[in-house]
């Protein structure tokens, strides 16, 4: 049966019905993805990802590369492959290859003849597909079924006639339609409406039909020498301007109906060209598109193969880029290049173009496959060591349509450096607006936010060594990339420019924002950046990641029982102060605005003044401060005095005027809700008072004061558990007694009954642990855990407050309370449930 698909609209758009069979259902976890099998009984059903295999995945270039595919998760339309030399694996979206094949092939349960084969399944043991894909040109095979869902297309190439097969991958946004079955040619044959040779007269005819309506022009018209080049440019100079759609329109192309469709998608597509979506949508072929460019608009077509090239055009793009770019420099005069594009309608094309020559830029049109079998001629007659290879094969789209990884457009850059000229010294580093270094800091931020960074570290070393970027996950710093010495400069100038800083002032500190969203539209994402002045009159420059998030509910942060009804009843009291203390990036935000999450109603007006403002919130009254105009934490809080609060959360206590407004608010009616950079509950009390706050008022403002810290979670992917050893045990009760005062410490036996009450297993206590596996590159962690130690301002602690008692003594009558615990023994906890490991809890906490 023949069957035409287009696949089916994204969001908000109408199209044709998909006439494949529905897709199955499927996991959102790595761990149940299952690789589908031909859709005939005679094969084994599908079963779960198990172990990572070969494969060969084609670049959007279609450049084939050799890897492992680690796993594939088609919830994030991701894979990971592990390329060969590299020493982790690397996460590669749908959107960067073209066709996915495993190499190890399967077969039916048991070995049949090539008759049999035929007569299970059917009329025909394969058909044939032809797909349509992204770029313009198509694919064509022979498969046996298929299996369609929403993220792609499972083909099944045949091996032999005996029913082995090789599995084969092509996401969704590879191709624009698909064509399965047979041809209309032949169900006509089969039919006996025509003949075997009126087909092939007619495919003939056909064919020289296509051949006649653009071959004809470009024998009679190719430009083959500088002069009539230059004679054709000044030409098309004087021709007047004309529209792509009109000169399609008045060719007969294309309708209006068509054109309108196109240009009402071109809203949403605004990165591809009119031509190239009139092409994508089926509308028009390439070679009617170069004929619309070539006579109405008046683009002179060249004949790269025969035109003599100009070695200095040659030098001023580099190979990569000419290939990626799918453009053959030409000509280069008087700070004018002029070069053969496959599509010189491209404008970001000529712009990046005009960056990378420092001139102007004109496009002619050239024939894609004689660009392509021409350029690595070219630039290997002028000397370039190392011509582009499958190492670029992610790295070959601008950054509004695919993102290469880091380390690829490291490699990129490394090339250019190496293709044409020497590595320049100090005196020729590179310019901020060197477009390969733009699309290196893009993709850098966008991989960050999609591992789920924390912090982006880059620092400068002296001298010729390169410097260092580095990422913070889950608390942890790891190494990203290394980029050559004479990037130095122009790194921290663009990321100066991206936040609107002062590149000529190197002395100073700087701090601002980079709003992502104005660089890369699919990315709502903002980061608060900070330049600091190192040795060597370098500086670094440290980013940190400000996702805008929903609120988690208080329930869900990890609190323990006991600490979560102790936290609830201390912000349910209608005025008061409760603090959120730790070190920087241990939650504190986050934990503020679950309280927030909780308390916001409509019979309640809470204000809060954030720097900055990262987590929003309906009918909360958000105020960004900003000391560089004099707008404080302290001014904010004064003015939400004057505009009848009922709840305020100040985000920070800096400063002694702060503090000072805070506990006065907190005792005229208003729950006062803030932050402090201290290392614990009881330490919180002593650093007030010794910041000047009246020790009888503060000690009738204060409610509570949680001390957090983020430790890092096993991975739930490869977490084992076994029976804990009686060493192991002894160990961690003799860890968990540490902290108790001598006159309220239970007993070794008494905490054991307890554990074994509440997490005994069988009759004996869980010790878990985490190998590490490719879900968590190797690490055994993945995501964070909260820690955390409640102290609630009792009568004993209020009156220990008032006579300026030492942190330890507070913390020593909290204990008597019978529910405080410290950070250390809310961790061991956590260990015991088997949610991270005892060495986190002794890295996050002191004893």
């Amino acid at each position: 049966m023949f069957a035409s698909i287009s696949l089916p609209p994204t969001e908000g758009q109408t199209g044709s019905l998909s006439l494949l069979p529905k897709e199955a259902p499927y996991q959102t976890q790595t761990k149940s993805f299952s690789w589908p099998a031909p859709p005939y009984a005679i094969y084994t059903a599908a079963k779960p990802w198990a172990e990572p295999q070969v494969c060969d995945l084609e670049g959007l270039n279609g450049a084939i590369r050799r890897c492992t595919l680690v796993s594939v998760t088609p919830a994030e339309q991701t894979i990971l492959i592990q390329i060969e030399h590299s020493k982790t694996p690397v996460p590669v979206t749908f959107s960067q290859f073209r066709r996915l094949t495993l190499k190890k092939p399967i077969h039916p349960q048991e070995i049949i003849s090539t008759e049999q084969f035929a007569d299970i399944l059917g009329y025909r043991s394969t058909v044939q597909y032809n797909l349509l894909l992204e770029n313009g040109s198509t694919a064509t095979g022979q498969t046996v079924g298929y299996v369609e869902t929403h993220y792609g297309l499972f083909l099944f190439t045949p091996l032999d006639a005996h029913g082995s097969v090789e599995r084969v991958f092509v996401p969704r946004d590879a191709f624009t339609k698909v064509t399965l079955g047979d041809h209309i040619g032949q169900m006509l044959v089969e039919q006996k409406v025509v003949t075997s040779q009126q087909v092939e007269d007619a495919a003939t005819e056909q064919d020289n039909l296509r051949k006649r309506k653009l071959g004809d022009y470009l024998v009679d018209n190719a430009v083959v020498s500088p002069e009539q080049l230059m004679l054709a440019l000044d030409q098309q100079s004087k021709m007047p301007m004309i529209r792509v759609g009109e000169a399609l329109t008045r060719l007969g192309y294309i309708d209006e109906t068509q054109l309108k469709q196109a240009l009402e998608k071109q809203k949403t597509e605004r990165s591809v060209p009119l031509g190239q979506l009139l092409v994508n949508m089926g509308f028009l072929t390439r070679a009617d598109l170069n004929i619309a460019l070539a006579r109405k608009m008046g683009y002179p077509v060249v004949d790269v193969t025969k035109f003599p090239v100009d070695p200095e055009a040659l030098k001023k793009i580099s190979a990569n880029t000419a290939q990626r770019l799918k453009v053959m420099p030409l000509l280069w005069r008087d700070k004018l290049l002029v070069v053969a594009a496959v599509d010189p309608t491209q404008r970001k094309m000529l712009e990046e173009l005009e960056f990378m020559a420092q001139g102007r830029v004109i496009a002619t049109l050239g024939d894609e496959m004689q660009i392509a079998n021409t350029l690595k001629t070219a630039y290997e007659e002028l000397g370039v060591v190392a011509w582009p290879t499958d190492n670029d094969m992610l790295a070959q789209t601008n950054d509004d349509q695919h993102q290469a990884s880091g380390t690829q457009l490291l490699e990129t850059m490394q090339m250019q450096d190496s293709g044409i000229e020497e590595e320049p010294d100090d005196g020729q580093q590179i310019a901020q607006s060197d477009n390969t270094l733009v699309r290196l800091i893009n993709t850098m931020i966008i991989e960050a936010h999609a591992r789920g960074v924390s912090d982006i570290h880059v620092e400068s070393q002296p001298k010729r060594a390169k410097v260092r970027i580095r990422f913070r996950k889950d608390g942890l710093l790891s190494p990203y990339l290394e980029l050559p010495h004479t990037y130095r400069a122009a790194l921290v100038a663009r990321l100066k420019i991206m936040a609107d800083l002062d590149i000529s002032e190197r002395r100073k500190p700087q701090d601002g924002k980079i709003d992502f969203s104005k660089f890369s539209p699919r990315h709502r994402l903002e980061l608060r950046i900070a330049t600091i002045p190192t040795s060597n009159n370098l500086e670094d420059v440290v980013m940190r990641l400000l996702s805008s998030a929903k609120p988690i509910p208080m329930e869900k942060l990890g609190l323990s029982p006991d600490n979560l009804e102790q936290l609830t009843q201390s912000i349910s009291r209608p005025y008061g102060m409760v603090l959120c203390v730790g070190p920087t990036g241990s939650g504190k935000t986050t934990t503020l605005h679950s309280v927030l999450g909780f308390l916001n109603t409509p019979e309640r007006k809470i204000w809060t003044a954030e720097d900055p403002v990262e987590i929003t919130q309906p009918d909360l009254r958000q105020v960004q401060v900003n000391p560089k105009i004099d707008w404080t934490f302290a001014k904010a809080l004064r003015s939400f005095l004057r505009a009848d609060p009922d709840i305020i959360m100040v985000g920070e206590i800096r400063d002694a005027e702060t503090a000072q407004i805070a506990i006065e608010a907190s005792l005229t009616g208003h729950l006062v809700l803030s932050t402090l950079h201290t290392n614990s509950a009881a330490e919180t009390v002593t650093r007030l008072i010794d910041m000047g706050m009246d020790p009888f008022n503060f000690a009738d403002s204060l409610l509570a004061v949680l001390a957090q810290r983020l430790a890092r979670r096993f991975c739930n992917e490869c977490r084992t558990v076994q029976p804990a050893s009686q060493e192991t045990i002894d160990e961690w009760v003799a860890d968990y007694l540490h902290a108790f005062p001598q006159d309220n410490r239970p007993t070794h036996e008494t905490v054991l009954a307890q554990w074994m009450a509440q997490y005994g297993q069988k009759g004996w206590l869980s010790h878990y642990q985490a190998p590490g596996c490719s879900h968590c590159l190797g690490t055994g962690m993945s995501g964070r855990v909260g820690l955390h130690e409640l102290l609630r301002v009792t009568p004993e602690v209020r009156r220990l407050i008032q006579t300026g008692a030492r942190s330890e003594e507070i913390q020593h009558a909290a204990f008597h309370s019978g529910v405080f615990r410290t950070l250390r023994q809310d961790g061991i906890a956590k260990v015991l449930a088997g949610l991270t490991s005892i060495e986190e809890i002794r890295a996050n906490s002191n004893a």
